[in-house]
C-alpha cells in the first residue's frame, strides 16, 4: 500500500462519519506505544523489562497522555467517576503495556512470524468495517491522530502475533461439551423466554376533527362493525372524515399506551374492546391473533450459547495463562510513581543483576547502546531507537 501525502479535500457528511469511525480505531491503536518512535534522551529510561522486551518512559508517557485525553473527553461520566479513572490511568496503562510485552515475549519464544500479506488483509478488512474506501481517507484518518502508517502497521503486526499465540496456547484449553451447553440452557431458561404477544388493529375517532357529541356514537358504530368481522380500513371508509385505521401489529404486554394495555390483554382473537379514551381520541381496539408465552427451543439458541460460553471460558483461561507467563517471566521494574501497583504483587523482585541492568538505563545513559544486547540475543529488536 503506497503512502499518499496529498491533501485530502473536504468530505461529505457520510464520508466524514466513516472517517470518524476509522479515527476511533486508530486512536485505540495509538494508545499503544509504537516501538521505534521513541526519542532518546533524559525522558527515555527503561521503566519495565519483561524477559527480553522493554518499555521506555517515553512510550509509557505517550500512551498515558492518550488515555488521559480520552478519559477527559469521554461523555456521560460523572465528575467523581472521571476523577477516579484519571487516578487509575497510570496503573491501567502500565498493566496494558506489561501484558502486551508478556504475550509478545511468548510470541518471540514460539518464533511466531506474521506474513505481510496477513497484515495487508487485516488492514483491508478494517477499511471495510470502518467504511474507508480510499488510501487518501486512510492517510487522513492516521494524520488526524498524529500517527504514522508504519507505526499503525507495527501495532497491527503485534496484534496478529498476539492473536496467534492466544489461538495456539489458550483456545485449546477451552473444553466445552454439548452437555455443558444444555446445562447452561436449563439453568438460564428465563433468558430464552419469549413473552406473550398479540396482533391488533384499531379504529381511532380523532379529537378535534369529530364534534364531541359525535365521537361516542361513531366509536360504538366502529366497534359493532369490527365485531362483525369488517376490517378496520373498511370500517373507517363508512365513518367519514375523522376516523382512521391503525395496523398496530405484534406487541407484547406493556408496549401499548397504558390506557390501551389495561384492556388489550383481556381480549381473545376476534374480540373488540369498548372504546378507550387515549392519546388522539377514542380508540376501538381489536385483537387479531395471540401467541402464548414460550421458551426458545435449545437448538434455536445452541449456537449463541456456545459462542457466549466459549468466550467466557476463553477469558478465564486467558487470565490464568497470563498469570502463568508472568510467574515464569524475568521482570524488572523502575516504575513512575502513578503506575506503581499495576499488578497484584507484594514486593518487586529485583536482584543485584536486575538493578545493575536498570542503572545502565539511567537519565544519562545511552539508550541505544544499552538496548543492543537484548536485540542480539533474541533476534527481535525491542529497543527504543527512533
Amino acid at each position: 500500500m503506497s503512502r499518499v501525502r496529498a491533501r485530502t479535500p473536504s468530505l461529505p457528511g457520510g464520508a466524514a462519519l466513516r472517517l470518524a469511525a476509522m479515527a476511533m480505531l486508530v486512536a485505540a491503536l495509538a494508545a499503544m506505544p509504537a516501538t521505534g518512535q521513541s526519542e532518546p534522551g533524559r525522558e527515555n529510561r527503561v521503566v519495565l523489562r519483561v524477559n527480553d522486551r522493554i518499555v521506555t518512559l517515553y512510550e509509557y508517557q505517550r500512551a498515558l497522555a492518550v488515555q488521559i485525553r480520552d478519559i477527559r473527553n469521554a461523555p456521560g461520566l460523572t465528575d467523581p467517576r472521571r476523577q477516579e479513572l484519571l487516578g487509575e490511568a497510570g496503573r491501567m496503562i502500565m498493566k496494558a503495556l506489561f501484558e502486551e510485552q508478556l504475550i509478545l515475549s511468548r510470541a518471540d519464544q514460539l518464533a511466531v512470524v506474521v506474513d505481510e500479506s496477513d497484515v495487508e488483509e487485516q488492514i483491508r478488512a478494517m477499511w471495510e468495517r470502518a467504511g474507508i474506501e480510499t488510501e487518501e481517507q486512510f492517510q487522513d484518518a492516521l494524520a488526524q491522530q498524529g500517527m504514522r502508517e508504519e507505526d499503525f502497521r507495527d501495532q497491527m503486526r503485534k496484534q496478529l502475533r498476539s492473536n496467534i499465540v492466544r489461538g495456539r496456547e489458550v483456545a485449546p484449553r477451552v473444553d466445552l461439551a454439548d452437555e455443558d451447553l444444555r446445562r447452561f440452557y436449563r439453568d438460564n431458561e428465563e433468558r430464552f423466554a419469549i413473552s406473550e404477544r398479540a396482533r391488533f388493529e384499531e379504529v381511532v375517532i380523532l379529537d378535534g376533527v369529530v364534534p364531541a357529541d359525535r365521537m361516542a356514537p361513531l366509536a360504538s358504530l366502529a366497534r359493532t362493525r369490527l365485531t362483525a368481522g369488517t376490517e378496520a380500513t373498511e370500517v373507517v371508509e363508512g365513518l367519514g372524515e375523522g376516523a382512521t385505521a391503525v395496523d398496530v401489529g405484534w406487541v407484547t404486554p406493556g408496549d401499548l399506551a397504558a390506557e390501551l394495555d389495561a384492556v388489550a390483554w383481556d381480549l381473545q382473537p376476534g374480540d373488540v374492546a369498548d372504546a378507550v379514551a387515549a392519546r388522539g381520541g377514542l380508540h376501538v381496539l381489536k385483537m387479531l391473533e395471540r401467541e402464548p408465552a414460550s421458551v426458545q427451543p435449545f437448538e434455536d439458541v445452541r449456537e449463541a450459547i456456545e459462542r457466549e460460553e466459549r468466550g467466557r471460558l476463553f477469558d478465564e483461561e486467558y487470565l490464568l495463562y497470563m498469570e502463568e507467563l508472568a510467574d515464569a517471566a524475568y521482570i524488572v521494574e523502575r516504575l513512575p510513581e502513578e503506575a506503581a501497583g499495576y499488578r497484584p504483587v507484594a514486593t518487586q523482585s529485583l536482584d543485584s543483576d536486575a538493578l545493575g541492568l536498570l542503572s545502565r538505563f539511567g537519565p544519562d545513559a545511552n539508550v541505544q547502546d544499552a538496548a543492543e544486547p537484548a536485540a542480539e540475543e533474541t533476534g527481535d529488536a525491542p529497543d527504543a531507537r527512533p
